[in-house]
Formats: C-alpha cells, structure tokens, sequence
C-alpha cells in the first residue's frame, strides 16, 4: 500500500505502524480509541481503498450488468453495497457504487483495485463510458461512532443522512468533500473523499472541532476489535474469492429483481432454496488466547463444521470474540463448537446471535444437529 498524503499527521500524533507501513495500527492507547468509536468519533485513514470513476452515457448500464445490486436505476446522490463475482458465485471484489450526478465512483478494498480496473479497461473501448483510476488522487477520512453525525453537521453546516446511503458534496476547513454514509463496524458511520493534497487541512479541521464530540484519531487495532465485535465483515480477512457471497451474509448487496450479472444463476440458487451451505457467524470464545485465522470447528457429534477467520479480545466485556464460518445445522445461538488446531484442541466456541447493527441479517438456522 502506498503512504497516504496523511502520514506526516499521523507521525506526529504519535502513531505506531505495522508491518505494511500504510496506515497506523494505533496512537499509542488503543481502549482510548476503542471508547472514541462507542462513545464519541474515530477519525480512520482508509485512503489507500481503491477509488474508480466510471462516467459516460452508458457507465450505469456497464457497470449494472458486472455486479450484484441494481445500478442502472441508482438516483443520483444515493449509492449500494455490492460484489463483483465469478461464474460460481464466489467474491471476486466488494464494493460500495455512489451516483454522483451520473459518475459512478466505485470504492474498493486496496488489494482488489487493480484486479478490477484492470478487468473493467478491457471494455472502455467497445462502450460509451470512460474509466478513471482516483485512488492516489483522493484521500479518504472516515468518521465512525455515535456522534458523527453531530460532528459533521457542526463542520458543514447540513444535515447528514443515517439510516441511508447517500453522497452528497459539502465544504470543511473551505476544502470540497463528498461526504457518504458508510458504517464500518456497529456505529453510524461516513466516508470523506477528498483530494489527497487538501486532505492534511481537513484532517486537522476535524480533529479540532472534535475535540467537543469525544473524538480522537484512531487506528487500525481498534477498529478491529470494533468490527468483529460488531460482525461486519472483512474482504481478504473473512470474504475471499473462496467464498460465496451469501456464505458471509452480505445479503443487502443483491438485488433478485435486476437483469443478467457473472454469478447471478449461483446466487439466486441458493436465495430461493433459503440459504447457503455454511454462514458466517459471530463466536464467543473460551480460550487461553484468541485463536488464529484457519484453525476449525467441530460439532459436538465430533464433525468438522466450520473454521474461524479473525479474531480478538473485545473491549466490550473483555472476553475473546471470533467470526468464522458455520456448516447451516450449526449456527443455532448458542451451540457449542470445539476450536482444533490440528490435532489439539485449543478452546471452545459457542454461537452467539449477530448484532442488529452487522450488515448480516439474521439466518433462520435449522436444528443444530443434521
């Protein structure tokens, strides 16, 4: 990932970097941070998130027969959580779609950006549309926690939206913003775009104002425990190109009354049967450390059913918190699993309901047992 034009901020502020070097892990009190997201507002650098524009006369058409959910009627200012995905269903890239004024901005996870500019260049020269690659020329603030909305109006004199996706242009520290709804692990949530140079002067901007809404700058290691906690989903951590995209629950990214897409026989297979195979489910974890990404799942009738993806130790009651995927017989709250790290067993996993506020829906298990 590259450095983002924030860098000299975040160093400044104290923060402390991982392995990958892009974006900070923490400012040096992470249940500070933790407690900003629940009780006031982070402030996250996600700037290396790819950034694509689509424009043209038929950029909604194009786009609408790639992905999951209905594009082509997408009024303008509203967006959609989507997927690209392969012939059998299985993600190739999650994506948020925003009309602004009829260009289409498509947000993705950094390490899918050049996959699908790549897969979408291919076709700028048969169709009346034109393909931008924004990701190094705009930042990306986001604001997360309960008083976002707040703060954002205090900054920009208008009203936010909530409970709906909207992108709107609005002005902070007399720098242009698109500012979109976006919650990213269990509290409102917004995503700033803007451009990478004006970026710093925003940051600052909102930091300061924050300072009357608990907020703090906030990292990486805290917005996990955060987003597990909340059971949201993360691409690359918990959805991959081996997954099936309504294995992870991400039901809301589908429309089941729009035309053709790649994958669509797949996905409306499994909707109208009732569910898929295996889900991904939230875990409350009795362990002595929170169990790595891969280890499995048993049922109590000695079966293999599942494996965990990511975990941690939450702040919400400190106790280890996991998500992982579940065979559909087992994903009853509060069934009980066994954690297997080859052959030992390394702790025990039970079945805990998903929070209303994850972008899963609750499934409709069957008996916990076959």
């Amino acid at each position: 990932m590259s450095i983002t034009s924030l860098r000299q901020l975040h160093e400044a502020a104290g923060a402390h970097y991982g392995d990958d070097n892009s974006l900070p892990c923490s400012y040096g009190d992470v249940r500070a941070e933790y407690a900003a997201i629940r009780g006031g507002v982070a402030v996250l650098d996600f700037s290396p998130e790819g950034k694509l524009e689509v424009s043209g006369k038929n950029a909604a058409q194009f786009i609408n027969g790639l992905v999951t959910n209905e594009v082509k009627t997408l009024p303008a200012g509203r967006g959609v959580p989507a997927a690209f995905l392969d012939a059998h269903g299985k993600v190739s890239a999650l994506c948020r779609i925003y009309n602004i004024d009829g260009r289409l901005l498509i947000q993705l996870h950094p390490e899918r950006r050049e996959k699908i500019y790549s897969n979408l260049k291919r076709f700028t020269l048969a169709g009346e549309f034109f393909l931008n690659d924004l990701t190094e020329q705009q930042a990306l603030i986001s604001l997360q926690g309960p008083r976002a909305a707040a703060l954002l109006e205090s900054l920009t004199g208008a009203a936010v939206s909530e409970n709906e996706i909207t992108i709107a242009e609005r002005v902070i520290a007399d720098q242009t913003v698109l500012v979109a709804t976006h919650a990213r692990c269990g509290e409102a949530g917004f995503d700033l775009f803007i451009a990478a140079e004006a970026a710093p002067q925003v940051w600052q901007a909102i930091i300061a104002r924050g300072a009357e809404y608990d907020a703090c700058a906030v990292g990486q290691e805290a917005f996990e425990i955060a987003r597990i906690e909340a059971a949201v989903p993360r691409e690359g951590t918990d959805v991959n190109d081996t997954h099936i995209l309504l294995e992870a629950g991400l039901d809301n990214s589908v429309s089941y009354t729009k035309g053709c897409y790649l994958g669509q026989e797949i996905i409306a297979r499994i909707h109208w049967r009732g569910q898929p195979a295996k889900r991904l489910m939230k875990l409350s974890v009795s362990a002595d450390a929170p169990p790595p990404a891969g280890v499995e799942l048993y049922g109590s009738d000695g079966k293999k059913v599942g494996a965990i993806t990511s975990s941690t130790r939450g702040l919400a009651n400190d106790g280890i918190i996991a998500l992982g995927y579940v065979h559909r017989y087992y994903i009853a709250p509060g069934t009980e699993l066994t954690i297997r790290n080859g052959e030992t067993e390394t702790g025990r996993a039970t079945v805990i309901a998903l929070p209303a506020t994850a972008d899963q829906p609750q499934p409709e298990s069957q008996a916990s047992t076959p």
